[in-house]
């Protein structure tokens, strides 16, 4: 009885740490880009701002294919701020606008050539002697989308209503936990009728 209730409770801690432990470390090795733009609704022709950061130091590309004065903006830091011009539109049109941040993660590029030997059989690689490796300049990148309106839309821009789509969806975590649930009441229930018919 007792063993049959700690496998049951040893098999949801495995199962939530599984689930848990998958989500943190989706890209244990790529810096945190964030950009942020305050309203990402606006009528064609207007101008918005955006703020683009990242956990290490970076040289930005920010790219807005849409804008009337400009289609890039670059910088370096930990973050980037600006302002771009829209374009007047005679539709609701959806465009994105992408921040590129190169960083140096300190680790050399090996690029290493195939050596062979008559007195080794196998290839085995060698980087040249002499050579200084360089750092391999990495990218990371985050993008997020500005609604324009055309200016005789008589609804207010409240993007129809919807909340804005912030990422992928939970439903299967619901679904396992929904089952985990049902698995532990289970169990929970054969054991009690097992007790009540001694």
């Amino acid at each position: 009885m007792i063993t049959l209730r700690l496998a049951a409770a040893a098999l949801v801690a495995g199962a939530a740490t599984l689930l848990s432990s998958g989500a943190a470390q989706a890209y244990p090795d790529s810096p945190n880009v964030v950009i942020t733009i305050p309203d990402s609704v606006l009528y064609g022709g207007d101008t918005f701002d955006y703020t683009a950061k990242a956990d290490v130091d970076c040289d930005w590309t920010v790219t807005y294919a849409q804008s009337a004065g400009g289609k890039t903006q670059t910088g370096s830091g930990a973050s980037i701020s600006g302002r771009f011009d829209t374009k007047v539109v005679t539709k609701t049109y959806k465009s994105p606008i992408t921040a590129l941040c190169k960083y140096d993660d300190g680790v050399p590029a090996v690029s290493a050539e195939i050596v062979t030997s008559n007195q080794v059989t196998p290839a085995f690689f060698s980087t040249a002697a002499g050579d200084v490796l360089q750092a391999a300049a990495q990218e990371a990148s985050a993008s997020a989308v500005v609604t324009l309106l055309p200016r005789g839309a008589a609804a207010a821009p409240d993007n129809n209503g919807a909340l804005p789509n912030t990422g992928g969806s939970s439903l299967w975590i619901l679904i396992v936990g929904a089952g985990l649930v049902l698995v532990g009441g289970g169990l929970a229930y054969a054991a009690r009728r097992r007790i009540s018919a001694r």
